[in-house]
């Protein structure tokens, strides 16, 4: 008898909570869209100091940005999925950036940046910063081994 109870509490608060999230959802504006296309060349001075030698890298693709006009959660959504080709002589290193970075307000009012996906030559997984402070909430565990790719940029 009490799991029954139980069920049909749950049921109705179910129930209430679909209705509620409905509400909300019907009452927030869309997000502004813009696609930015992006084709770029340039001198990476990062990789051609570490590597030693002059590292040219080129971008091609695009990045959706996403702007939430209410900003009271969610403040921007940038979605990028892009070509990146490290170059030095006759070398090639070829890479995806892809993933997504996000800016919103926590509860507590911190706004917080996540990137999640491959940022080349840098990391794959997960990064939370907090922008207040610069400082790092949440690391990635997945980095590139740089002195590999300019082994691979360099033979």
């Amino acid at each position: 008898m009490r799991r029954q109870c139980t069920t049909g509490v749950l049921a109705v608060l179910g129930a209430l909570f679909v209705v509620v999230l409905g509400a909300t959802a019907a009452a927030a504006q869309p997000p502004e869209r813009e696609v930015i296309p992006i084709d770029e060349t340039f001198v990476d001075p990062f990789l051609s100091g570490e590597c030693g030698v002059e590292v040219t890298v080129t971008l091609t693709g695009r990045v959706t940005a996403f702007t939430f006009p209410d900003g009271q959660v969610l403040q921007e959504l940038f979605t990028v999925n892009f070509e990146v080709v490290a170059t030095a002589g006759d070398n090639q290193i070829r890479a995806r950036n892809v993933g997504a970075d996000l800016i919103r307000v926590a509860p507590d009012g911190t706004a917080i940046l996540t990137t999640t996906g491959q940022v080349p030559f840098e990391f794959t997984g997960v990064l939370k910063i907090n922008l207040d402070t610069g400082a790092a909430i949440l690391e990635p565990h997945h980095f590139y081994d740089i002195e590999q790719i300019c082994e691979q940029l360099t033979a």
